[in-house]
């Protein structure tokens, strides 16, 4: 969300990329009305570029075209990647609720609500990518013996979130500011799952019989579904409590040495131009403990042996049916591989880093680069990437073009328009228009109400106010 996160005009989404950059806003209000957004992208499917339209796709009724399936049978609006590279999916949907910012001399506070939903899928070996997609009809593969020893990762996790933020500017000196910042967010947990696989050894001789040789991994879900029907729950109840924490640090350099000024009034402080800003932070250091209708799997060097998996497609329909089979074949027993009805599931936590250079006049250069930080199996992660983007801003209009290597992998080039405090934009323009082939897509949009510096509405001049109640009183 180039356009939201990014520059002096950020305000209180800022908090999102590092906490300590509310301190140095042009705001000292600034209300986030609503905002959202939606990415997705993959390295395995992919739609042609002359089989979509947009904006089309989001109209009711809409159908892609359709192909047959190179193996087996039905029809898929993708094809698929030949590379052996190991395959990585990433799902990121951000509602960003009413929040507000408040600058006061120095000090900045923040109340924070959101809505987010991640899904991540890494490491995933060329060959069970392809099963997963075409089944056991993906025939090249038959009769060949496959050995994984890289973790396999899959990780969703769906949340609310409430929060407080604080940042203060501190350190001045001459043309240096430094800033500190920090939120504490309190979670709840609407639904989770994961699977981390250490190893696996397994054989398909055919399309009916799966032999797996050696598996050790784990896994655990607390989703909102009947688990022996799939008939949908609500799903926003809160099956999980946590809490999570933002941490940020920024370096200023100012265009003019700095001022100890208190005002009275927040409308009479003054934004600080500044020449170029350093920033590091640690975003979503954070957990959810669920325990409503949570199960959790453990596989312990376990062998299997499926036959004739196609009569098992009736039964394979619920979560019931699958976890009980996998703890019998592995284990004997229905609940052999059960061990626990209680699981942490943790934020996609990662290290960031900003620079923000104001070349001249209104026009700017911004670089970011984020590195995901992985410390637990349960863990949902965001992608790597680095950011370059030049913008024009401005109270009343802003553009920018984003310049994004996903994953430090696939580039793509974006852009965002600001009308006041209207945001729209995308780091995704090729997918959009049809420039080729879709991997995935990115759209986002904000709206605030929001408040600028040094500029308050014109009162009284004091002698005046006094010889008007010297007038009044003497009528």
């Amino acid at each position: 969300m180039a356009g939201v996160v990014t520059g002096s005009y950020a305000g209180v989404s800022a908090a999102s990329v590092n906490p300590a950059l509310m301190a140095n806003s042009r705001y000292y209000v600034d209300v986030n009305l609503m905002g959202g957004q939606g990415f997705f992208h993959n390295n395995y499917a992919y739609i042609g570029r002359d089989d979509y339209r947009f904006p089309g796709i989001f109209m009711p009724g809409y159908e892609f075209n359709m192909h047959e399936k190179e193996y087996g049978q039905g029809e898929r609006p993708a094809y698929t990647v030949n590379g052996k590279r190991p395959k990585q999916m990433h799902i990121n949907g951000h509602v960003s609720g009413p929040s507000v910012m408040v600058a006061a001399n120095g000090h900045t506070f923040a109340l924070l609500s959101s809505f987010r939903s991640v899904h991540s899928l890494r490491d995933i070996p060329y060959d069970m990518a392809n099963y997963f997609y075409y089944s056991l009809d993906f025939k090249p593969q038959h009769g060949m013996e496959y050995e994984h020893r890289d973790p396999m990762r899959f990780a969703t996790l769906t949340w609310s979130e409430l929060g407080a933020g604080y940042a203060y500017m501190f350190g001045k000196h001459n043309r240096d500011r430094w800033a500190f910042g920090i939120t504490a967010r309190l979670l709840f947990g609407h639904s989770a799952s994961y699977a981390w696989v250490e190893h696996l050894k397994y054989f398909t001789p055919d399309d009916e019989t799966v032999y797996v040789r050696n598996l050790d991994g784990e896994a655990a879900y607390s989703l909102p579904v009947h688990y022996a029907s799939n008939d949908l729950q609500n799903p926003f109840m809160v099956r999980g409590m946590g809490a999570g924490f933002d941490l940020g640090l920024t370096y200023i350099h100012t265009k003019k040495g700095h001022s100890d000024m208190k005002y009275r009034r927040l409308c009479q402080q003054r934004f600080e131009e500044y020449k170029y800003r350093i920033g590091i932070s640690l975003t979503d250091l954070g957990w959810i403990s669920f325990g409503k209708d949570a199960r959790k799997y453990e596989y312990d060097n376990v062998s299997g042996l499926w036959e004739q998996v196609d009569t098992l497609k009736p039964y394979y329909s619920n979560l019931e049916y699958i976890s009980r089979d996998l703890s019998d074949r592995f284990y004997g027993s229905p609940e052999g591989g059960l061990t626990g009805r209680q699981f942490n599931m943790y934020l996609p936590a990662s290290l960031g880093m900003q620079f923000d250079y104001h070349y001249v006049n209104n026009w700017y250069l911004s670089a970011s680069f984020r590195f995901p930080l992985l410390f637990a199996r349960s863990q949902v992660r965001a992608p790597a990437s680095l950011m370059i983007v030049p913008r024009i801003e401005t109270r009343v209009f802003e553009a920018g073009i984003p310049f994004t290597m996903h994953d430090l992998r696939h580039p793509m080039l974006g852009a965002y328009m600001r009308f006041y405090n209207i945001t729209l934009g995308t780091s995704n323009l090729a997918g959009i228009f049809n420039l080729t082939d879709h991997y995935g897509f990115d759209i986002y949009l904000s709206v605030k109400i929001s408040f600028v510096k040094s500029r308050c509405k014109k009162k009284m001049p004091r002698f005046c106010a006094d010889d008007f109640r010297f007038r009044e009183k003497n009528r």
